[in-house]
C-alpha cells in the first residue's frame, strides 16, 4: 500500500523530475487508501497536496466482478484524463476470498488470468504503467 501511494504521487511529477506528468487511477480492494498519506508524500515532493489528491482517480472495488468492471471502464477515461498509472491494491484480495479452497482454484485462476490479460492489454494500448 505504501508503494502504491508513493507511485500515485510520483507519476504526477514532471518528466524532468522522474515522473510522467500524468494522473493515476487507484483501485482500492481492501479500504487501505489514505488521502492524508498522499498529501504528506506530495508535500515532501514539492507538489501541491490538494492538487496531487485531485490527480488520483479513486475507485473502491467491492468484489472481483466490480474490480474487473472498473478496469474495463477505465478505457473510457485513460486518454481524456491523461492516466499514466493504474494501481490495484490488492489484485488478488477479492479473488482469494470469493474462491476459497482447492475446489475453486481452477475457476479463480481462470478469472484472475482474464483480469491480468485485461490489464496487460490496457497497459499496452495506452502506454500506461500498471502496479498490482
Amino acid at each position: 500500500t505504501q508503494l502504491c501511494h508513493q507511485l500515485s504521487v510520483m507519476v504526477q511529477l514532471p518528466e524532468d523530475k522522474g515522473g510522467l506528468n500524468a494522473k493515476a487511477l487507484y483501485v482500492d480492494t481492501e479500504n487501505t487508501f489514505r488521502p492524508e498519506r498522499i498529501m504528506q508524500i506530495a508535500k515532501y515532493r514539492g507538489l501541491d497536496p490538494q492538487e496531487a489528491l485531485r490527480n488520483i482517480l479513486y475507485a473502491r472495488a467491492y468484489n472481483s466482478d466490480h474490480q474487473m468492471m472498473i478496469i474495463e471502464e477505465s478505457r473510457k477515461i485513460i486518454e481524456k484524463e491523461n492516466l499514466g498509472l493504474i494501481v490495484i491494491d490488492s489484485l488478488v484480495a477479492h479473488f482469494r476470498s470469493e474462491y476459497p479452497g482447492r475446489e475453486n482454484l481452477a475457476e479463480r485462476q481462470q478469472k484472475l488470468n482474464h483480469h491480468i490479460a485485461q490489464l496487460l492489454r490496457i497497459a499496452d494500448i495506452y502506454n500506461a504503467a500498471v502496479v498490482v
